[in-house]
């Protein structure tokens, strides 16, 4: 999906090309085959991969697999035509127009490919729910065949991730360990100790909040008079939290040693 994406971006490099299909329908057709075939199907294979890592809970394979298959189809159906929207002149950011230019039936497969993704994507929260109730744990390493170290952590995850640095033997290290017969996972590369742990701090989410209002003031440049004074309030408020971040003397914590002894925080 991705390359398709990428490949009707190169097409644009031909400037001939370029002005017939500039803001028109093929370029909403390729921007979303990159984002969405490049990052949003990558997004919903990552979340079923490591939700067993992130909550000790396996969401139903069955489910999972509609959902892949029905989001899919729904995300071809819904802007492969597009591509033809575009070369049949419809311009882009157009939410109507007239029933005799021809582009009634390319809109009507696009909006319907649009309703098989709005199911896959309701199949998936009835998963996510489903799997919530029945809140079964899974344990460590629940796919069988985990081959990097975070799949040797301890479940549920203690906060500190790891007592001890691990020491990395190769590519796929939790693979190797297991293949040697290491029912922990793990080879130390240091003895148990001290953790140093930072302290929490609401400031990183002050900092994002300034440029989310900030991008409402960018958003909206020119067109509103409030615009401009919403873009400094919301750059005044990062740039302020920043600052503040950057001279808060923070020293952390530590969990003690004899605290990581106790083998709290996760079984494997």
């Amino acid at each position: 999906m991705f390359v398709a994406g990428g490949v009707t971006g190169v097409m644009q490099a031909s400037a001939p090309l370029d002005y017939q299909l500039h803001d028109s329908y093929f370029i909403v057709a390729h921007f979303h085959y990159v984002i969405v075939g490049g990052t949003v199907l990558g997004l919903l294979a990552g979340l079923h991969f490591y939700w067993p890592l992130m909550f000790n809970t396996m969401l139903d394979e069955t489910l999972g697999k509609i959902t892949f298959w029905l989001f899919l189809f729904g995300f071809n159906l819904t802007f492969f035509i597009q591509h033809f929207l575009g070369l049949l002149g419809m311009p882009r950011r157009v939410f109507t127009y007239g029933k005799d230019q021809g582009w009634d039936l390319f809109n009507l497969i696009s909006s319907l490919g649009a309703i098989f993704m709005a199911l896959a994507i309701a199949i998936l929260l009835v998963n996510i729910v489903k799997t919530i109730a029945q809140n079964k744990a899974v344990g460590r390493d629940p796919w069988g065949d985990g081959r990097t170290l975070e799949w040797a952590i301890p479940q549920p995850v203690p906060f500190y991730n790891f007592k001890q640095t691990p020491l990395v033997r190769g590519l796929d290290t939790f693979w190797i360990e297991k293949q040697e017969g290491n029912k922990e996972g793990m080879t130390y590369a240091e003895p148990i100790g001290d953790i140093h742990m930072p302290n929490n701090s609401f400031i990183p989410f002050v900092m994002a909040f300034g440029l989310f209002v900030g991008a409402f003031g960018a958003l909206y440049n020119g067109e509103k008079e409030w615009a401009v004074p919403v873009l400094i309030l919301g750059l005044l408020i990062s740039f302020l939290s920043m600052g503040a971040r950057s001279l808060k003397d923070d020293l952390g914590y530590h969990i003690h040693k004899e605290d990581l002894m106790d083998k709290k925080g996760g079984k494997h």
